[in-house]
């Protein structure tokens, strides 16, 4: 019993050590614009979430990238819904959101949309959201404004943005 207990358990590790995801989120580096400092990794100990947040030193602006592991082929409107659903409930005076672009990115659904948040207690937030539908995971890419970017730097995240992809190994032309 305990030979086979012994083997059980290293079989069991061995299959969980080969788990391995074939996709990455490839993400030019270094950040646009301004000096940031990575500030978290996975939120709230969640461990098949990874959050990669960076915020600007000289401001509240900030920029995130998720990926949200085993979260498979998933519809990205409903991403943007829940999305749209959370900022309608937090921005009392004016909350907007647009889609930019939905066209599929080196074989990936993709949609990139703007949300613009105002409330009655001040605070204001401009949200460029760009999410990828992976074959094994979900990706999320915010770049958050807590003041109205300039045009200029709207523009410079936007074609940042479309720079972003999904490489993923079994598709060679998906990482060219």
């Amino acid at each position: 019993m305990k030979v086979f207990y012994s083997c059980w358990c290293l079989m069991l590790l061995t299959a969980c050590s080969s788990l391995q995801y074939q996709e990455r989120l490839q993400q030019p580096m270094p950040l646009p614009e301004g000096e940031w400092t990575l500030t978290r990794l996975h939120p709230n100990d969640l461990v098949l979430v990874t959050e990669m947040r960076w915020q600007d030193k000289s401001s509240q602006d900030l920029v995130q990238s998720f990926v949200f592991e085993q979260q498979s082929n998933v519809n990205l409107q409903d991403t943007k819904r829940i999305d749209d659903e959370q900022g309608q409930l937090n921005c009392d005076l004016l909350f907007d959101s647009q889609i930019l672009n939905q066209t599929p990115q080196r074989g990936y659904p993709q949609l990139t949309w703007v949300s613009e948040c105002k409330s009655s207690n001040g605070s204001y937030s401009k949200v460029l959201h760009k999410a990828i539908a992976g074959k094994d995971s979900l990706y999320v890419f915010n770049r958050i404004w807590r003041t109205q970017p300039l045009q200029t730097e709207w523009d410079l995240w936007l074609d940042y943005s479309r720079r972003i992809y999904v490489c993923d190994q079994r598709q060679a032309s998906s990482c060219q």
